[in-house]
């Protein structure tokens, strides 16, 4: 018995062990979240153009082509919740902040807490490399681990980082998505496919009432401070839009509203512009590069940005 017992206890501290180092190792791999912190907390009395959001900004609007002193804060299933803690955060290290740029679209109107949905998991990189409080006493979101499958995921690359030294930041130096290509070809049966796991993923109406609270604090803070409130929605593949629920799209046009009347915000709809064809999409929903390159100039051009 004895003998089992003192087994039993060395196999647990060992794969306590492995899991200590496995942490370690996953948590020194390069990512987003750590990049743009650091970046900000260096340079935020640089910035004057800021944008927030989730994956279509990430991958839609590219910084350097807008101008000098422009920086993406946005990340993928960044929720308005978090937009506005990044905000919150960083308002008074930005004293020629004039522009603030952000999507008004299904996953920022209609997408539940972050912790209800299948990326719980980045509530955790949130609480890790950017210090969101929210998570403090919990374990769950306290240990890349917590999540197996996006930890594995990690851990290849992380070690090959380790031994190598070679990793690549999946943002560029201005906080663009840079890990979004440009398709060699349109694939016409992914994108259905994409489609529909998409539209099934965004189309919550239970979780307008929290999102708009958090939009309603950025667009109030933009208009208390004098900041320019630029609000867009992203092109998107004409097949995921035929699939769209013509009551939800009316009520992103109605929470865009209310910001243009009450906060002197300026929006455009590009969900069905025309001019975004084939590979300029990456999947239904986002933008590849090519199809970046071509947006920002336009945004830069519409909303007069310099």
């Amino acid at each position: 018995m004895k003998r089992y017992l003192k087994n039993t206890a060395i196999f647990l501290a060992l794969i306590a062990t492995i899991l200590v180092l496995s942490e370690a190792v996953v948590r020194h791999f390069p990512n987003s979240y750590r990049f743009k912190s650091e970046w900000m907390d260096a340079n935020a009395s640089k910035v004057k153009t800021l944008i927030l959001g989730g994956s279509h900004t990430y991958y839609a609007i590219i910084p350097t082509m807008l101008g000098d002193s422009v920086f993406s804060l946005a990340n993928v299933t960044q929720h308005p919740e978090y937009d506005c803690w990044l905000r919150e955060k960083y308002i008074d290290r930005c004293p020629d902040l004039k522009t603030v740029i952000m999507p008004v679209d299904e996953s920022n109107v209609f997408d539940p807490e972050l912790e209800e949905g299948s990326e719980w998991h980045r509530c955790t990189y949130y609480h890790i490399y950017m210090g969101y409080p929210k998570h403090d006493y919990n374990p769950k979101y306290s240990f890349e681990v917590s999540n197996i499958a996006a930890f594995n995921l990690k851990l290849g690359p992380a070690l090959a980082h380790l031994l190598t030294g070679n990793a690549q930041v999946d943002c560029d130096s201005t906080g663009f998505g840079s890990d979004f290509t440009t398709p060699t070809f349109f694939n016409d049966e992914y994108m259905n496919r994409n489609a529909n796991t998409t539209f099934n993923r965004h189309k919550d109406s239970n979780a307008i009432e929290y999102n708009t609270q958090y939009l309603d604090k950025i667009a109030q803070m933009c208009k208390d401070r004098g900041i320019r409130l630029v609000l867009l929605t992203t092109p998107m593949w004409e097949g995921y839009v035929k699939k769209y629920d013509q009551k939800h799209y009316d009520v992103m046009h109605k929470i865009a509203a209310k910001y243009v009347n009450e906060c002197g915000a300026e929006y455009h709809d590009y969900m069905t512009d025309p001019r975004f064809q084939g590979v300029d999409f990456h999947d239904a929903s986002h933008l590849s590069r090519q199809g970046a390159e071509k947006f920002t100039p336009i945004i830069k051009e519409d909303f007069g940005i310099n």
